[in-house]
């Protein structure tokens, strides 16, 4: 996954969580959003205290950005309702980072009581769960838990304002949802829910996040983009069922990491089509068009004229087009503190950001 790493994710007073029987009636049907529709290229960077900034991505060309809501992840650091505006008003759709499956020891609400002794530390709150091996800064959750979603909203002033009353007050178009896959963790990994619990937990959390932004704060035209876990549409039988729909019916696209390669490796084969399938059924699934967003981290920064950088690239690029995604090739190292713009030269047959006359309509009709 990528993961902004700065320097390296209260009880409630009522659940917002949706029943499961109240998915099973089905979510509402909806367009793609027009805003959407005029996205042709994206940039992928959350670690803005590192040389980037809201001036240096209001200066590019990209049509969609998502990016972290602070400079470094504290509420002091968080970026101005008018440093949003000025990414918005350079013709970009702009997304926040926000990750409902991990907390991150380096954001606003974390006490460091939580994990000053060894798991499980008997100071953490019951939702918190282990470190993340590949990132120490990030601990798993309990995503259901009423108190952790509280964290995430439902609070729009106080002291414990919530994280997504932040974001939705800064003026953001909508969010990045990542650690989708924490259903599989939760019912996998460490078994403490059945799957089926599992997804329905995490669908409603998606869905009452959206319905709170839209409904709850009254901002009809905000967008929810999940992060990869793309199965969670599908019943124990990779079938999709009531509750996959629902989902689909709730968000206005996906990202998806490493479809085509894991960093500077091809894929394989039999992976790459199970989740291009799925990916088709998010693109037009149900009767609705969303926009797939893809990230590979093929990008050899310090090797960029080598060919074989160049033929994982162009590689890269035209696979994503030609599924209608729109791709972003990341830098290797998936910091994401940067911000990759490749130009078409030298034998790379495709530009980063795309030029300002290509338009978006030429990526779906590859497909």
């Amino acid at each position: 996954m990528g993961k902004s790493i700065f320097g390296a994710m209260l009880p409630m007073k009522r659940s917002l969580v949706i029943t499961l029987a109240m998915l099973a009636l089905g979510g509402r049907a909806h367009a793609l959003d027009p805003r959407l529709a005029k996205v042709n290229d994206f940039l992928y960077v959350l670690q803005l205290d590192k040389g980037v900034t809201p001036q240096t991505i209001a200066a590019t060309t990209f049509d969609l950005v998502v990016t972290d809501y602070s400079n470094d992840g504290s509420d002091p650091g968080a970026l101005t309702p008018a440093e949003v505006a000025l990414m918005k008003d350079s013709g970009k759709v702009v997304l926040a980072y926000l990750s409902v499956g991990e907390a991150d020891s380096f954001r606003y609400y974390w006490n460091p009581a939580w994990n000053d002794q060894p798991y499980p530390d008997p100071d953490a709150p019951a939702w918190l769960g282990p470190a993340n091996p590949d990132w120490p800064d990030d601990y798993k959750v309990r995503y259901w838990d009423p108190a952790w979603q509280a964290i995430l909203f439902g609070a729009p002033s106080g002291p414990n304002k919530s994280y997504l009353d932040r974001i939705l007050d800064q003026g953001f178009d909508g969010v990045y949802l990542d650690i989708i896959d924490a259903f599989d963790y939760w019912s996998v990994d460490v078994p403490e829910r059945t799957r089926l619990q599992a997804r329905s937990d995490m669908i409603s959390l998606v869905i009452a996040i959206r319905q709170y932004a839209r409904e709850t704060r009254g901002i009809a035209s905000f967008l929810v983009f999940p992060q990869n876990a793309e199965s969670i549409v599908y019943d124990n039988n990779d079938h999709l069922d009531n509750l996959g729909r629902t989902y689909l019916q709730d968000i206005d696209g996906v990202g998806a990491e490493d479809v085509f390669y894991n960093e500077l490796t091809l894929q394989p084969s039999d992976e790459t089509q199970y989740r291009t399938d799925l990916l088709d059924l998010y693109r037009s699934g149900e009767g609705q068009t969303r926009l797939v967003l893809s990230i590979d981290y093929v990008w050899q920064k310090s090797q960029p004229a080598s060919p074989a950088n160049i033929a994982r690239y162009n590689d890269y690029e035209s696979k994503a087009l030609a599924h209608g995604y729109v791709p972003y090739a990341g830098q290797r190292d998936r910091n994401l503190d940067e911000i990759i713009e490749i130009e078409k030269a030298g034998g790379i047959q495709y530009a980063q950001p795309k030029p300002a006359s290509s338009s978006a309509v030429s990526w779906r009709e590859m497909k």
